[in-house]
């Protein structure tokens, strides 16, 4: 097939594999040479594009199908329209198997694709309910392969958050493309203009892949020649561009089966390959005429002619994760190549999550804060010796605007986590939390910093991007001279808070942890006095979110720091209906008050949680006894 035309989407990414947490030794043992000791634990992803077939129809299972537990009707019959085995149950039931069996081989991120019954971005419910699966079996959506239409955009990259991927992407570039040089350069000003945008959303960068074709193609650009890649890569700001390096196709355009073509592009761009297609093939080294006429065909990885050490030597400490990719692979295939690249010895090691934060839009000089929580996503001890705040962008001193308030990630070594075997039970990954405060210094803009680690985890991972927004200030007048000077005051209430509705992401069963949600909210008051206060007008478990007929066991928590105040006690809502907790209390007039609301919902490890979404109208008033 002809790779350069080719939108091909997939990838995977073997993390686990040491004896402790997920018994793999024995493949292990028989790993093929080229692919030295295997990616590390904690860093290997798959390409859902892998699967498209089997989660459609159940297909493309190959010779000895590893997935258990399906019923039969899932996986034999007609695949025609009305068929069971194409019904959205069917569907439903071999995802939730093959995330399943995804854990079970040590895989510990995903890069999503549009399969089957995949929700579309304005299916929020759809959404949730897939980022609460992937919650379930420990799946993190390490980038997203989908439509770069910026028309769309937007939607999209909403849609990312509530997924939890940190990397958007396609596969391919951004329209136009990259047939003409000037397509190129339109198609690298489309991918700064995305990936700012969804970097100051709070999701992380848009990313390029290639196939052939970025690399057969070749431009003058300011006197000198270049690949289609190059241009991009030149003309696409690394704060918001990133690129997952296809290593099999990017061998094949080089006619290079030692791998070492491949790791000279990562070398070039150190800080920019931030994701790698993990793939092996034939015929690398055969070549047709023109462009993109290529005689490479993946391969079950470990089985083809790539040498992958200097890959992944290359990669070590830059590439942040490793998506396995077999193009027309089946399930068979995919245990094997999983179990070819699970990590080992050197390779099985500790591993830092933590996805990018953003703030709401908050007044110059007041903070803001939030949790990031770090999780270990790798096969031993997580050792964090310090953290700090860095320098993200290079155009204004924004990382000044953030802070640390506190933290307990340093205090002692995370433990990792395991999945259950027939030996051993399952253990729940380590956690920390590291309090971040946002505190603007200069009125409508943007701060872009990061939250640095030092850890015993892969470089790549030990970085969390860190956005704030500040609201515009206020507006100049000139004031006349001369004459008498005066005004009317109308009397006005006037509370300004984002609408909902506002999401506590998604609660994860078994663990105990807080979840918090901070509202930025403004009020502005001509009485002589004024309250704001907060209620929950139902009478249905009052004070408690509910799902359905199910009601957490801890009521929800309400506070709103000040700067007197910046850290006070949670108090519950009122289980009374209709009863209102106080927030703030206003003895004057005051105008366009930055207030911060916060939301607590407390979950514990042994709390049964029901499937679907948990949710209560709260109602917020600002109110005067002396108008």
């Amino acid at each position: 097939m002809r790779r350069g035309n080719a939108r091909t989407l997939a990838c995977a990414a073997a993390a686990a594999a040491g004896l402790s947490l997920f018994g793999a030794g024995a493949a292990q043992a028989q790993r093929p040479e080229k692919l030295g000791d295997g990616i590390k634990t904690g860093q290997l992803g798959v390409q859902m594009f892998n699967y498209g077939t089997f989660i459609s129809n159940g297909g493309n299972t190959g010779d000895a199908l590893p997935i258990t537990g399906l019923r039969e009707e899932c996986l034999v019959g007609p695949t025609t329209a009305g068929s069971p085995r194409v019904s959205d149950s069917c569907r439903a039931e071999r995802l939730e198997a093959l995330f399943k069996f995804l854990q079970s081989e040590g895989v510990t991120n995903i890069e999503l694709f549009g399969h089957a019954n995949f929700p579309a971005n304005d299916n929020i419910a759809g959404l949730q309910a897939y980022r609460a699966l992937m919650d379930k079996y420990g799946l993190h959506a390490g980038g997203w392969h989908g439509s770069m239409n910026e028309a769309q955009w937007d939607a999209r990259v909403n849609a990312a958050r509530i997924l939890g991927a940190d990397y958007i992407g396609s596969g391919g570039v951004a329209d136009p493309g990259i047939a003409t040089y000037a397509a190129t350069l339109a198609s690298a000003q489309a991918l700064n203009r995305m990936g700012k945008k969804a970097v100051e959303a709070g999701v992380g960068p848009t990313y390029i892949h290639n196939h052939t074709d970025e690399f057969d193609r070749k431009y003058v650009e300011d006197g000198v020649t270049k690949t289609a890649y190059e241009v991009i890569m030149d003309n696409t700001d690394p704060r918001y561009v990133a690129a997952e390096l296809d290593v099999f196709w990017s061998s094949d355009a080089h006619d290079d089966v030692t791998g070492t073509a491949s790791a000279a592009i990562i070398n070039k761009y150190p800080s920019r390959v931030q994701l790698l297609h993990v793939k092996d093939g034939v015929n690398i080294t055969a070549r047709g005429t023109g462009i993109s006429s290529r005689g490479g065909s993946p391969r079950t990885t470990g089985t083809g002619e790539l040498d992958f050490r200097p890959i992944l030597a290359a990669a070590n400490n830059r590439v942040r994760y490793y998506h396995q990719e077999h193009d027309g692979g089946t399930i068979t295939d995919a245990d094997t190549s999983l179990s070819n690249l699970k990590g080992a010895g050197p390779t099985s090691v500790a591993t830092l999550l933590a996805l990018p934060v953003a703030f709401p839009a908050t007044a110059v000089g007041t903070q803001m804060t939030t949790d990031v929580v770090v999780q270990n996503t790798g096969e031993q001890p997580l050792t964090i010796t310090n953290i700090t705040i860095g320098q993200e962008a290079v155009d204004a001193p924004s990382s000044s605007d953030f802070s640390i308030v506190s933290q307990n990630c340093t205090a002692a070594p995370i433990p990792a986590g395991r999945v259950a075997t027939a030996e051993l039970p399952a253990i729940a990954r380590g956690t920390c939390t590291v309090k971040v405060g946002f505190k603007p210094l200069r009125s409508g803009a943007t701060s872009l910093a990061r939250l640095q680690f030092t850890s015993n985890s892969d470089d790549a991972t030990e970085r969390v991007t860190l956005v704030g927004k500040s609201l515009p200030g206020p507006v100049s007048t000139d004031v006349p001279v001369g004459g008498e000077v005066g005004g009317d005051v109308a009397g006005q209430l006037a509370l300004t808070i984002p609408a909902g509705p506002w999401s506590f992401g998604t609660f994860v069963p078994g663990l105990a942890r807080d979840y918090n949600l901070n509202l930025a909210a403004q009020v502005t008051s001509t009485a002589g006095n004024a309250l704001l206060t907060v209620t929950d007008p139902s009478a249905t478990a009052t004070g408690y979110l509910v799902n359905g007929t199910f009601a957490l066991a801890s009521p929800l928590q309400v506070r709103s720091p000040t700067a007197a105040n910046p850290n006070p006690a949670y108090a519950t809502l009122p289980t009374t209906a209709g009863a209102p907790l106080t927030l703030r209390s206003y003895t004057g007039p005051v105008s366009n008050d930055a207030v911060q609301i916060a939301l607590r919902q407390s979950i514990g490890a042994t709390e049964g949680l029901r499937a679907g979404t948990y949710g209560k109208t709260l109602t917020f008033t600002l109110s005067s006894a002396t108008p």
